[in-house]
């Protein structure tokens, strides 16, 4: 692994913008939880997972940089992205992580050490996906992408976690206008799954009973079917109405 993490510096010397990279939060929904992907770097005895991310080549597009490091992080291809935050802290560098180099046996980690000790700035981008339609295949120099819930990736390297929790801010004020419901759940859904989205968003809970009377009254769902898959007793299946917006418009008047 860090003889892949020296391949990819080297290439970097030559071609990235000192000092600037992309860091891309993608949030899905499954089994009633916010997740987010994370990728696994391993360093010597040690194991560290961060955000996707990469340095921006001194001749590229900042936008197609994104796709490009989301593709060779995670494998995945033509995904919308929304820029949404710049985390720039003099004291941003992944020195802390990488200092576990310092006493390794492998020859040439200083080269590694000195490249991500260096103070960066990250660009953010904020992406929501179909849980069930995504397959992960990191291309890079990582061990792994997977997906992680969004209250355990407080454990991420250097200031990531501060920006997943950034990212869910930015879901928290579009929520009650933005399509976000609707791009993390699949075409029919439970209202379980709703109300278990928007704990998710909110980092809070919900008064259940409060909650299905309000989004029933709000008329922003239809009933379309039942579940009827390995249950004792079918759940109703729902989708966003037709000709509606898909947002949990005025989320805050509703109350939850």
């Amino acid at each position: 692994m860090i003889d892949k993490i020296k391949k990819y510096i080297r290439s970097l010397e030559k071609e990235a913008i000192p000092q600037l990279s992309v860091n891309c939060v993608i949030f899905g929904f499954h089994e009633k939880t916010l997740k987010v992907i994370v990728n696994k770097i391993a360093l010597g005895q040690s194991t560290m997972f961060v955000l996707p991310g990469g340095y921006v080549k001194q001749t590229e597009n900042l936008t197609d940089a994104v796709q490009r490091i989301v593709k060779e992080s995670t494998g995945l291809e033509k995904i919308l992205f929304k820029q949404f935050a710049v985390f720039g802290d003099a004291s941003r560098s992944f020195e802390k992580e990488f200092k576990v180099l310092r006493t390794s046996k492998l020859d040439g980690d200083a080269e590694v050490l000195k490249w991500f000790s260096k103070r960066f700035i990250s660009v953010c981008y904020l992406a929501l996906v179909d849980f069930s339609k995504i397959e992960l295949k990191p291309t890079q120099f990582l061990d792994a992408a997977q997906w992680l819930s969004v209250e355990k990736a407080k454990t991420l390297a250097m200031d990531h976690s501060h920006i997943v929790e950034s990212a869910r801010e930015s879901l928290i004020k579009e929520l009650p206008y933005a399509p976000i419901a609707s791009n993390l759940l699949p075409p029919k859904f439970t209202l379980p799954d709703l109300h278990a989205l928007v704990e998710g968003i909110l980092g809070r809970t919900i008064d259940r009973p409060n909650f299905r009377r309000k989004i029933l009254k709000s008329d922003m769902i239809v009933k379309v079917g039942q579940d009827n898959s390995n249950k004792r007793r079918p759940a109703d299946l729902y989708a966003f109405r037709h000709g509606k917006k898909t947002s949990l418009i005025d989320e805050y008047k509703l109350g939850f």
